[in-house]
């Protein structure tokens, strides 16, 4: 599951469908995680959804069978179109370079913890802000709003048949992905009662480090790089994300242990 802003992919979630067990895992692989020489975001830009979904397959060690890419902005209609959702903030939201303006109010963003019945834009604010948070929160965040949208696709009633129709017939217009109509529709009646098994986050406090990687363009960050004569100079780097030891074995080890728990 894809989000994407402009030609770049920011979110990306793989979930799996446990039918013997009746739930639904959803694990978060953060943007800046850096394989084959580039960061994952920007696969699809280059090369499309096969060689992107290629690599995520290779990524966690399993095959993708379906993929929905999302514009952000097409979130906030469908999310609308839903009739809002509610969800709870465990802490408070703050972020000073994120503009708002709410009923003619305009400030920066500011959710302090609680509950709330957000609206498309406000629900979109929860996933995009992180410059005062961070990916990692970012993406946990990401799975509580899916979470809360799950709840309310859920709590629709048989005689909402037509509005649940409209809200998936919206969803596959409007965004990218190989689920047909008639899939949409199965995959509603069968797994709405699905447990989900969400907060699984691929990130440095796992299985990740921190790693600057230097390019052959300019970055806002230097170091000294050197070579293997011994030579150092100052050069631009930009800052990713790889496996601990350079061991991709431990991504797919905690994709499967997020899937089993």
């Amino acid at each position: 599951m894809l989000g994407q802003n402009g030609t770049n992919v920011d979110t990306i979630m793989f979930a799996n469908v446990s039918i013997d067990n009746r739930k639904i895992s959803l694990v978060s692989i953060p943007r800046d995680l850096y394989y084959q020489d580039q960061k994952i975001n920007g696969v699809y830009a280059k090369y499309g959804m096969f060689e992107f979904q290629k690599e995520i397959e290779d990524i966690v060690g399993m095959k993708i069978q379906k993929y929905i890419m999302v514009d952000m902005y097409v979130f906030a209609d469908i999310i609308d179109l839903m009739g809002g959702i509610d969800m709870t903030l465990d802490e408070d939201l703050v972020d000073p370079t994120y503009k708002t303006c709410d009923n003619g109010v305009c400030s920066t963003l500011y959710y302090p913890a609680g509950d709330y019945h957000f609206s498309g834009v406000q629900a979109l604010r929860v996933v995009r802000s992180r410059h005062t948070s961070s990916d990692y929160s970012r993406a946990a965040r990401q799975q509580l709003v899916l979470e809360a949208v799950k709840s309310k696709i859920a709590g629709l009633q048989l005689g909402d048949g037509a509005k649940v129709l409209a809200i998936i017939k919206t969803v596959l217009a409007s965004t990218q992905s190989n689920i047909t109509l008639d899939e949409a529709l199965l995959y509603y009646f069968r797994f709405q009662s699905f447990d989900l098994n969400g907060g699984n986050v691929i990130s440095s406090g796992n299985v990740l480090d921190s790693v600057q990687v230097p390019v052959d363009y300019t970055t806002n960050r230097t170091q000294e790089i050197c070579s293997e004569d011994g030579a150092c100079e100052e050069g631009f780097v930009i800052d990713t994300l790889s496996p601990r030891g350079g061991d991709w074995e431990l991504i797919k080890k905690f994709v499967r242990y997020s899937i089993e728990q």
